[in-house]
């Protein structure tokens, strides 16, 4: 009798526990990023037999860093600054973004399809593919 005694008090026990082990703790939403700001280009690269290669972005010694500027409205411009003097250069074309698809179009160029890699509040990692090349960019958020 004791032992059925102790199976009775032990059975809700392990029906509780069972049962509370079996749902998982919900997951954080995650916040959406906003893609809009400036971003600095940090470095750059390839990716080749799936081995990615990076490099320091080379800006211009003395000037002001390069750096794009992707607006709401699907406006991007990219700021140049190149010698003698440190002339800037803006390139204004347009950008769409579908889920971490990118695609941007400067006129006179071909529209370039990429992919966004990774994106937080202070780096955006992009992958444009070139004819017989895949490029990659990684940029730091201007505050």
């Amino acid at each position: 009798m004791t032992k059925f005694k102790n199976l009775f008090l032990t059975l809700p026990v392990m029906i509780f526990s069972l049962y509370s082990c079996s749902k998982s703790d919900p997951t954080p939403e995650t916040v959406a990023v906003a893609l809009e700001g400036k971003w600095q280009y940090t470095k750059t690269g390839t990716i080749t037999n799936n081995q990615e290669v990076l490099t320091d972005y080379q800006h211009a010694s003395g000037c002001t860093k390069d750096y794009i500027e992707i607006q709401a409205g699907g406006v991007i411009k990219s700021h140049e600054f190149d010698n003698p003097n440190c002339q800037e250069t803006i390139s204004t074309g347009t950008w769409t973004r579908t889920n971490n698809s990118i695609t941007v179009t400067y006129p006179s160029q071909p529209t370039l399809n990429g992919e966004i890699l990774e994106l937080t509040n202070t780096t955006l990692k992009t992958k444009f593919m070139n004819p017989g090349i895949t490029d990659v960019e990684v940029l730091t958020r201007i505050p």
